[in-house]
């Protein structure tokens, strides 16, 4: 970490008090406090190199130039936008704290840069995909199950794969998801909890010998389904269905945002509910729902309806 000082005291100390702030009291993800860190090491730098010592004199001229160094060093566009937050929340707690009474970033704009609008699936594609799986054997109900939990909750890949029954409230039709610190809960539909119940009892009848309660999805062997497994099966059904949009695990997250943001719910309810850190990834479905998509109704949560 580098040295500079504010007074008589060390600014190392500043962002370890900040980093910590972060971590343990508004419980910000490991990868979050390592982004943070790196980021604010690199504006330390760039002020010592230009002999500022003094955190009260870095000033928005002292941002902007940072920032141009940056983009001559080739930075993307997206890092410099996470580069430029992390100095703000650094900033913002700064003055909350009443370390300086200045806000350098107050005048400092985010750059903007080109968002990436992801596909989602349509409500007759999703019945295509539906009607596609054979719900008489294990496997297929496992796979129509984790269609269901997908579309119907929101969960990550990686979280789906990692779901243990200890975490779900089948009678709630609710799961706790666990990210490190992290904890938050998930809700699923009626038919998702339908499929869950055939796919458990189908489970512990043919991998009886192999049956943990720490694992749900399982593949042939009766091992945990992997990530590559998983985007592996969806891809095929998406083919075997006719769909020309790649279906993979992702894709029923973003429709479960778009349809969620277009039925009405409140932006900051669904960043909390999909577990993102910031709401400018959840804006992303409101341009979602700007498109000329017709999106029709849709149950996701029964007690919504």
């Amino acid at each position: 970490m580098i040295k500079c000082y504010y007074g008589g005291d060390i600014l190392e100390k500043l962002i370890k008090d900040f980093l910590f702030y972060s971590e343990f009291t508004i419980r910000k993800k490991d990868s979050s406090i390592k982004s943070l860190k790196k980021d604010l090491e690199q504006l330390l730098e760039y002020s010592l190199e230009n002999n500022i010592t003094d955190i009260k004199k870095i000033s928005s001229t002292d941002i902007r130039d940072f920032s141009i160094k940056l983009q001559k060093d080739n930075v993307t566009k997206r890092s410099l936008s996470r580069k430029l937050s992390s100095i703000r929340v650094f900033f913002k707690y700064l003055m909350e704290n009443k370390i300086i009474d200045k806000n350098p970033m107050a005048p400092i704009k985010t750059p903007n840069f080109n968002i990436e609008i992801p596909e989602i699936l349509s409500l007759d594609e999703i019945n295509i995909l539906r009607n596609s799986m054979d719900t008489s054997k294990c496997n297929g109900i496992r796979d129509r199950l984790i269609l269901e939990l997908l579309f119907s909750s929101g969960i990550t890949p990686i979280e789906l794969i990692n779901l243990s029954e200890r975490a779900i409230k089948i009678d709630e039709r609710e799961a706790i998801i666990s990210n490190g610190k992290e904890i938050r809960r998930i809700f699923f539909s009626e038919t998702t909890r339908k499929y869950l119940k055939l796919y458990l009892e189908a489970k512990k009848i043919k991998y009886k010998d192999k049956y943990n309660e720490d694992i749900i999805f399982v593949n042939g062997s009766g091992d945990r389904l992997s990530d590559r497994s998983l985007r592996r099966l969806l891809v095929r059904y998406g083919k075997r269905a006719g769909i020309k949009k790649e279906v993979n695990p992702f894709i029923f997250r973003h429709t479960f945002g778009a349809y969620m943001l277009s039925h009405g719910m409140n932006i900051y309810h669904l960043k909390k509910l999909m577990g993102h850190l910031n709401i400018e990834t959840t804006k992303i479905y409101q341009e979602l729902i700007k498109k000329p998509i017709i999106l029709k109704s849709l149950n996701i949560i029964d007690n919504n309806s």
